[in-house]
């Protein structure tokens, strides 16, 4: 699936998706490089890869800075030499708030790290792919871009304007070796939901244990997907399995929505 010499950096390391992306790539025999803004999270992945007998390369970042992701390609390069997977997982959940009574700074913030953060990091990462001749990029999405939630004005819109960025680098990126794509992530059962849970149920009037019960059976598989389900869709993006896939958007939800 992977090269013996390959390398991930995964941004947005955390509990959830970020953290079964980056063990996931180990698993593989990938040397992974582990970026986030919160050391203490990214303290304890890295002890997890290290007990899967990989040793990891820590690099706290704010993508919403240029020159953080700048620093974190170059330490990369430093490290291993060379790049072979970026997957983009980072995010910022929006603002809860109507479209109608739009805060223009909170929505610049959202779209600071959810389309400009991503820019930031594969304007980084592509010279280092191109001058390989090889490379996949993944940018985790949502499903809001196609199934939408009020309140996520911000969110959405930012998320809808990163796919189509991913849609055109993948015919820009092609002919130079490199793969981009994406994943609509719907519901991923962590900490991350429960926002949305205490939200919708304060909505209608319920739990959020009851709003999540009544989510888990409505789905066809009759259950919420789990963060390493889901990473199990990055990691089949940027291995040899899928190396005829590109510009595409994948969604990994339990059958929330089908396309």
């Amino acid at each position: 699936m992977f090269g013996e010499d390959d390398v991930a950096v995964v941004t947005g390391i955390g509990p959830g998706m970020g953290r079964s992306i980056a063990l996931g790539f180990a698993r593989h025999g990938v040397d992974v490089v582990l970026a986030a803004r919160r050391e203490e999270r990214l303290a304890s992945v890295a002890d997890e890869v290290r007990a899967l007998g990989r040793e990891p390369l820590v690099v706290p970042t704010d993508i919403a800075d240029r020159g953080s992701c700048r620093a974190l390609i170059e330490a990369t390069v430093e490290r291993f030499g060379r790049l072979d997977h970026l997957v983009q997982n980072a995010h910022h959940e929006g603002d809860w708030a109507p479209v109608a009574e739009p805060d223009y700074a909170s929505w610049q913030r959202v779209f600071d790290v959810n389309l400009y953060g991503a820019l930031h990091l594969v304007e980084a990462a592509v010279p280092v792919m191109r001058q390989q001749g090889r490379g996949a990029i993944v940018l985790v999405n949502s499903g809001a871009v196609v199934n939408t939630t009020p309140s996520l004005g911000a969110y959405t819109a930012s998320k809808a304007a990163l796919a189509a960025a991913a849609r055109t680098l993948a015919v820009e990126v092609g002919p130079w070796g490199i793969r981009v794509n994406g994943v609509l992530l719907g519901g991923v059962a962590g900490e991350n939901i429960l926002h949305a849970a205490a939200d919708q149920a304060a909505r209608t009037g319920i739990t959020p244990e009851e709003w999540l019960e009544q989510r888990n059976a409505s789905l066809p598989l009759r259950h919420m997907p789990t963060p390493d389900e889901c990473a199990g869709a990055v990691l089949f993006l940027c291995s040899d399995l899928a190396a005829a896939v590109t510009g595409q958007h994948i969604s990994v939800n339990g059958g929330q929505w089908t396309t």
